[in-house]
């Protein structure tokens, strides 16, 4: 008589893995979005916290990270704008604050503009991949 191979069937516990890793990045996104809304600072604890998940795991998930980092910096620049916006003389040094904080604004903008696009293509790719 031949001996039978027993074979693991995980194809179950695969799924729901899958299926987990799925809900928890959504539950980021989503706090991600509610921080926005409700016009809240967004950085890793605040998104951890929101989400219900570890920071650890924030940065272990590259577009998590950069988005939120783009955020993060995003919101520094808006501070640092809002206190040179203030009312400044006519002077040519006021005039160069202005100026600066503008720069560092378009910055933080076509920062933020890159990875929404490089975000785009990677769901655009996923989508795809559904298909």
């Amino acid at each position: 008589m031949g001996e039978k191979t027993w074979q693991r069937n995980t194809t179950g516990l695969a799924a729901y893995t899958h299926q987990r890793k799925e809900q928890t990045y959504k539950q980021a996104e989503e706090a991600i979005a509610m921080l926005l809304r409700e016009h809240k600072e967004v950085n890793f604890t605040s998104v951890a916290r929101a989400a219900g998940v570890t920071k650890a795991y924030l940065y272990s998930q590259p577009l998590l990270r950069d988005r939120i980092e783009a955020l993060r910096q995003r919101e520094q620049q808006e501070n640092v704008y809002k206190q040179i916006s203030r009312p400044v003389g006519k002077t040519d040094a006021g005039k160069d604050m202005v100026i600066l904080a503008k720069d560092r604004r378009i910055k933080a903008l076509e920062a933020e503009n890159a990875q929404l696009k490089k975000e785009l293509r990677v769901a655009l790719g996923k989508a795809y991949d559904r298909l």
